[in-house]
């Protein structure tokens, strides 16, 4: 199938698949859009599309990328909030979802990292806890 063959609602129907099969921004969205080579005028009608039948929802996209990056990657607030507003998520979506951060799971991460580079001398370690995006703060709290 040619791309610039597709209808609107063909592109609109692409869209959706995409949203359907993961969790999704709009700038993921815009993104792939233009990777696939869609019409530039299209964007804003499959995005107001795409939010009106809830394949996208920024609330709930920021809470998935929030929990993802604290349970699967041991990231830090710092660093989540920085990779949210990247993606010109609404500051309320991003600052609820740091707030609901389990802060038992949080600061285990913190002290298994912390374990898991204890021979490395400690600017290096605090260098790499620092860029995984954890306060000074919160490594203080966690190694005295």
């Amino acid at each position: 199938m040619e791309k610039t063959e597709l209808s609107k609602a063909e592109w609109l129907s692409k869209a959706e698949r995409y949203c359907a099969r993961a969790e999704h921004c709009a700038a993921d969205v815009r993104r792939k859009l233009y990777e696939w080579g869609a019409p530039a005028d299209l964007s804003g009608f499959i995005e107001e599309n795409l939010y009106a039948n809830g394949f996208l929802d920024d609330d709930r996209y920021c809470r998935a990328y929030v929990h993802d990056k604290v349970e699967y990657h041991s990231w830090g607030r710092l660093k989540i909030r920085a990779g949210l507003q990247a993606l010109q998520l609404p500051s309320c979506s991003v600052r609820e979802a740091l707030g609901a951060i389990d802060e038992n799971v949080y600061f285990r991460n913190l002290r298994s990292l912390i374990r898991s580079r204890q021979s490395d001398p400690e600017e290096k370690r605090l260098r790499f806890l620092l860029q995984r995006g954890f306060t000074c703060d919160e490594i203080k709290k966690c190694t005295f």
